[in-house]
């Protein structure tokens, strides 16, 4: 074997051997590092407009508008409140009013036993109640306070009306005068509160009621 054949099978004695370029992996790289470049370009731009933003500050007149604005709901609240709900009636003194200001001629004071009579309504069904029935079966006076416990009241406004109903037809046929008492009584129930007013001065009993709340 000659020389020029050694130096062909020897790769240590090939100048371009150890110089070999692989175009194919260099122009991936060259294209993965533009795309990196280009990443890095596009995030630090965005952060830089990030940074330009500046938070919106709110000018002391708008948090003055803001605070009275808040104000007035609150106040909105406060007097819708103050109209819906429903004042407690002071009973303590109020059958005492009623004695000292209406004839109780024609009256007699209720109890537990004449409520349920008249009205079919049972003790347990009420948490305080004042009552003035009439002397006579004959009489069409009455007077009925009631603050029903919540789950009983719009049933015993059933029965104080079917009551009603009953004494006007009943009046109706023979006594005239009673009848239009009658007739132009005062049921009404507001809350738990049923009101019943059967007497010939129906406004000097509303007064009377309304002066008795707490």
């Amino acid at each position: 074997m000659d020389n020029k054949d050694k130096n062909k099978k020897n790769p240590a004695n090939d100048p371009n051997q150890g110089q070999g370029v692989n175009y194919e992996q260099t122009a991936r790289l060259r294209i993965i590092k533009s795309e990196e470049i280009e990443a890095d370009l596009k995030g630090k731009t965005i952060k830089n407009k990030l940074n330009k933003i500046k938070p919106m500050k709110t000018s002391s007149i708008y948090r003055k508008k803001y605070l009275v604005l808040a104000l007035v709901v609150v106040l909105i609240f406060v007097l819708a409140y103050q109209l819906v709900k429903v004042k407690n009636l002071d009973f303590a003194t109020l059958g005492a009013n009623i004695e000292k200001k209406v004839s109780m001629e024609n009256f007699v004071k209720g109890n537990d036993l004449s409520l349920r009579k008249l009205y079919g309504i049972n003790k347990i069904e009420v948490e305080k109640y004042i009552s003035y029935v009439p002397k006579s079966n004959m009489m069409a006076n009455e007077i009925l306070i009631v603050k029903a416990k919540p789950e009983y009241a719009d049933a015993i406004l059933a029965r104080i009306q079917k009551r009603v109903d009953a004494q006007s037809k009943s009046f109706k046929n023979y006594a005239p005068d009673q009848y239009k008492i009658m007739s132009s009584s005062v049921l009404k129930k507001k809350g738990d509160y049923i009101y019943f007013i059967s007497y010939e001065n129906v406004d000097l009993i509303n007064k009377i009621i309304k002066a008795n709340y707490e």
